[in-house]
């Protein structure tokens, strides 16, 4: 089963979501939350009406030939798409228990800034893309990894990096409540797999290098990115949802949590941390 169906608002664009979801949107298996699909300039979301945010966020990084870098947006953004009642205004989220809690992108502003430019940067800044995450690690490992993914060079030969994020929610997450009142669910922890194409045809399973990221809410600033690597069943077991399901049978084998020697040191962001 999936759970899942393009917003109606985004039906006209549905052909656009292949080309930023590496072998299309993951399927999503929790028959009591529904993901509503938006297209954006640049990227593609998952939203949870239920959640208030995104289960999944995806995008893609190629390199450019000239770098362009618009400022940095100073505001947030209701996605007026949604339902007035699941949607967020551009209220941010506050502290609870005495710990900040950051809008925290999914698809980052300055990757999307720099291939597609200003209005798909502002795009980013929409709280459909957003969810709560903690200060410490927004500006800690999640941006560290961000960075990394960003910076990846682009190798004759190899197709671009494909990367898709989402918050991991425990069995009765912890709420926190805006200031406008609206209670939104803490996630514990936050995923991101990347996808790294090194031979024709790029979407060939055995032709792809697939790295996953599971990152505790409360990581440690210092801690190496390669702590964090975890298998695609983990993932996909917390969070209900199915990766690659265009490929005939799973790829679990292929995607570890070994660490970054031997077959991982192929993939461009894992020889970077």
């Amino acid at each position: 089963m999936d759970n899942t169906i393009v917003h109606p608002s985004c039906a006209h664009l549905a052909h656009l979501v292949d080309l930023f979801v590496f072998k299309g949107a993951p399927a999503n298996k929790d028959p009591d939350r529904q993901v509503q699909i938006l297209v954006n300039h640049g990227y593609v979301v998952g939203f949870c009406p239920d959640r208030r945010q995104p289960l999944w966020s995806a995008y893609r990084v190629a390199g450019t030939k000239r770098d362009i870098d618009f400022d940095r947006p100073h505001l947030y953004y209701a996605d007026k798409r949604l339902d007035q009642d699941v949607r967020l205004s551009s209220a941010t989220f506050g502290r609870k228990d005495g710990i900040g809690y950051h809008v925290g992108h999914m698809t980052p502003n300055h990757v999307i800034n720099r291939q597609f430019g200003r209005l798909a940067q502002m795009e980013t800044f929409l709280m459909s893309n957003m969810s709560p995450q903690r200060g410490t690690l927004n500006t800690g490992v999640w941006l560290r990894l961000e960075d990394k993914i960003r910076n990846i060079e682009d190798t004759s030969g190899k197709d671009h990096i494909w990367a898709i994020a989402g918050p991991i929610f425990g069995p009765e997450p912890d709420s926190i409540t805006r200031v406008d009142g609206i209670s939104v669910p803490i996630p514990e922890a936050y995923f991101c797999i990347t996808v790294d194409p090194f031979r024709y045809p790029w979407d060939r399973q055995s032709n792809v290098d697939v790295a996953c990221f599971r990152i505790p809410q409360d990581a440690d600033r210092a801690t190496p990115l390669e702590h964090f690597l975890r298998d695609l069943e983990e993932i996909e077991e917390e969070t209900n949802l199915e990766f690659f399901r265009g490929w005939d049978h799973s790829i679990g084998e292929s995607v570890g949590a070994e660490g970054v020697d031997s077959p991982w040191l192929r993939h461009r962001l894992l020889r970077q941390i």
